[in-house]
């Protein structure tokens, strides 16, 4: 009768021993991994022509900041086996009378990477081009991660 028991119960174990053997490789490759920036490889900003559908797969903003004139994002979403392709975009609607509002979007491409390793990236844009095109001192620019975290507006004066 033990017997029976254990063989009845060895796909459990079996279940047990490999779970236990594998958890230290998914544990590595579902780490947490951060790319530093590097100033020299800023991207420049998209001046979208026209409302874009453009690609807005699932980000979290973890933090953003202006460093003079260029956008530092620290940005987290699951991938790992595709390379993910981020183009930062600016609303082509606003009013040109002072205070001048600008919103900006970033698109990610994940290339239908469903993959589940938490990646954690920083990105930098060069927004230099906003600054030279109107007063510094009467411009204001919100960035809007709209759905994902469409309860937030980051506001920069």
């Amino acid at each position: 009768m033990e017997t029976k028991l254990f063989t009845k119960n060895l796909p459990t174990n079996t279940k047990l021993l490999a779970s236990v053997l594998l958890s230290p490789f998914m544990l590595l490759l579902s780490c947490e991994q951060t790319t530093p920036i590097n100033p020299n490889e800023c991207l420049e900003i998209s001046i979208a022509d026209q409302v874009v559908n453009f690609p807005n797969d699932y980000y979290l903003i973890n933090e953003i900041s202006v460093d003079e004139k260029d956008l530092l994002l620290n940005i987290s979403h699951s991938g790992g086996c595709q390379e993910h392709e981020y183009e930062l975009f600016l609303d082509p609607l606003f009013c040109t009378t002072p205070p001048i509002y600008l919103t900006i979007r970033l698109s990610h491409n994940s290339n239908n990477d469903l993959c589940e390793a938490w990646i954690t990236k920083n990105l930098c844009f060069d927004i230099s081009s906003i600054y030279n095109d109107f007063p510094e001192d009467q411009l204001y620019i919100e960035f809007i991660n709209y759905p994902h975290q469409s309860d937030t507006i980051w506001l920069f004066e």
